[in-house]
């Protein structure tokens, strides 16, 4: 069976991870084979996005993982296209999205990946309305749905899901999904006010940052800002000397095989490899943009990361805590 190596005796480095992410975009690189780019965002972002998740060690946890991604996560990715061009109408739904997500986080079976899928349904605000929304929909299927096969193979090292803790109250579940909800309102209020391209980015970095304990949201803000501008730095350097369309995937499969590799180290924690990798296909599709495609992503993701921490994350205990002494968070 294929397993992880140690390096040094301290470096742990996934193979199996990293073989598995090259399987998850091996969709990606067929299609860009065919010279096609129409879908490689979508083909590529999905792949990425199941291969960094982590993998249950039994089979029936591969599935329940694998049929949650495809029903529920694809259904926010449409719900996200379907509201995107009414902004008000999309400012509510996000805020119930973050909120209702928070409650499943809870979950005992669903609740490990129950927060990712705030940043699908932020995928699907970025198509700017259901018809795009809805021709990415069955790349996005093809995608989630191999890398779900692929996934049920006996020969992947486990790596464990994050614990669950199901005894957490309620109240402090609604004040997770109620931070989270607000961020993620007044994010995309704002890419909406001042016309962004992406109107999911921002909103994305909120959902990232924003968990239960401050501390963790703190971390998860500084891991997120890094990856942002150390991913930005390494995409810009690949298309400074890089034009063709066929390396520029082949780089971007490569830093997913990289993340895979070092999902285990403090390295996996950063977001930059995902980074640089949407930047890389976004730029595929259009090479004169990519410079503002960089920018964007900066300034989009660093405006989600203040509003998560200092809109939500440091008022809001303090006005809980008014509100409800009783409440257990940020004490």
């Amino acid at each position: 069976m294929l397993d992880s190596i140690k390096v040094g005796g301290k470096l742990t480095l996934m193979w199996t991870e990293a073989i598995r992410a090259f399987l998850s975009m091996l969709p990606m690189f067929i299609y860009a084979g065919f010279g096609k780019t129409t879908y490689l965002v979508a083909l590529g972002q999905g792949g990425f996005y199941y291969a960094s998740m982590f993998l249950p060690k039994k089979m029936g946890g591969r599935l329940v993982m694998g049929s949650l991604m495809l029903a529920l996560g694809l259904g926010f990715y449409l719900m996200g296209g379907a509201v995107a061009p009414y902004p008000w109408v999309a400012v509510i739904f996000m805020f119930m999205v973050a909120l209702n997500l928070s409650f499943l986080s809870g979950w005992s079976i669903g609740g490990p990946i129950a927060l990712t899928l705030v940043m699908i349904f932020t995928a699907g605000l970025n198509t700017g309305g259901p018809e795009k929304a809805a021709h990415n929909f069955l790349a996005f299927a093809l995608v989630l749905g191999w890398s779900a096969l692929v996934s049920l193979l006996p020969i992947w090292k486990p790596v464990p899901p994050p614990p669950v803790d199901t005894t957490v109250p309620d109240r402090d579940l609604a004040e997770q999904g109620l931070r989270m909800g607000i961020g993620a309102s007044l994010a995309l209020a704002i890419s909406y006010a001042f016309g962004f391209a992406k109107l999911g980015w921002a909103s994305s970095a909120v959902g990232n940052v924003t968990r239960y304990d401050p501390k963790l949201s703190e971390k998860r803000a500084m891991a997120r800002t890094i990856g942002t501008l150390a991913g930005a730095l390494l995409g810009a350097i690949a298309l400074a000397f890089v034009t063709s369309v066929t390396v520029l995937v082949t780089i971007s499969g490569l830093f997913a095989v990289l993340n895979g590799l070092f999902k285990k180290t403090k390295l996996g924690m950063i977001p930059f490899f995902y980074t640089a990798t949407i930047l890389l296909l976004y730029s595929a599709n259009d090479l004169s943009n990519s410079t503002s495609t960089i920018l964007q992503r900066v300034l989009y993701n660093l405006i989600g990361i203040v509003i998560a921490i200092a809109v939500v994350t440091y008022p809001f205990p303090y006005l809980m805590r008014k509100v409800n002494p009783k409440t257990t968070i940020s004490k």
